[in-house]
């Protein structure tokens, strides 16, 4: 992993382990040029997602570009022995449910661009495979203005207009735990890497008339 990548972790309850990195430049703008492409071709995702938003686009990979950067970050044993780990313990879960051995190699079978505009939201899913990952293309408003509208007002101590987040159980009762990712346009070219099955939503935000990328 390139010495200029920090990586944040996120740890979550029962020993889940998620993490947020800023992707080089090179990556961010090959990534602009599949968008580009995938808004001329228009090929249609929104139906295979559960996104209550304009548009989705099938994103392609010719290269295999984006899951070769992705995986030099997450699964290199000396600057991210963390996560290393944690891939590890999945994999070997797996193993036990389905009673294989072996070894699982990387595949990205999934890739497309949303484009949420003011008021959508992507509501609480989950997603399919082992580990999924959301890139932050352009955030076109700050968590904190949205937060100053009048209707936010509330009781909690962060309020979730316009950001990403997790949902889990607290493991004791009913009741959920939430971890809310703050969006900006700081968070622009930032990555967030987390197993497929751990439950997150987007909320609609109203601050801004540009599209949420």
């Amino acid at each position: 992993m390139p010495d200029q990548i920090e990586v944040e972790n996120i740890q979550l309850n029962r020993g889940t382990l998620a993490q947020l990195f800023k992707l080089p430049q090179q990556m961010i703008d090959y990534l602009w040029e599949r968008i580009d492409i995938a808004k001329k071709k228009k090929s249609c995702h929104k139906r295979e997602l559960a996104g209550h938003i304009s548009q989705s686009y099938k994103l392609d990979d010719p290269q295999n570009l984006v899951i070769q950067n992705l995986y030099k970050i997450v699964n290199d044993p000396g600057n991210n022995p963390k996560m290393v780990e944690f891939i590890q313990r999945e994999i070997e879960s797996v193993y036990r449910r389905n009673g294989t051995q072996g070894m699982l190699t990387p595949q990205l079978y999934g890739l497309w661009v949303n484009f949420q505009k003011k008021g959508e939201f992507q509501p609480i899913h989950s997603h399919d495979g082992m580990f999924s990952f959301v890139i932050w293309m352009d955030i076109p408003y700050h968590y904190k203005d949205e937060a100053k509208l009048p209707f936010a007002k509330s009781s909690l101590k962060q309020p979730p207009g316009g950001n990403f987040t997790f949902v889990t159980s607290d493991g004791i009762s009913r009741s959920v735990v939430k971890h809310i990712i703050p969006m900006s346009p700081e968070m622009n070219g930032y990555c967030c890497f987390f197993p497929s099955d751990l439950t997150h939503q987007v909320y609609p935000f109203y601050t801004s008339d540009k599209d949420r990328i």
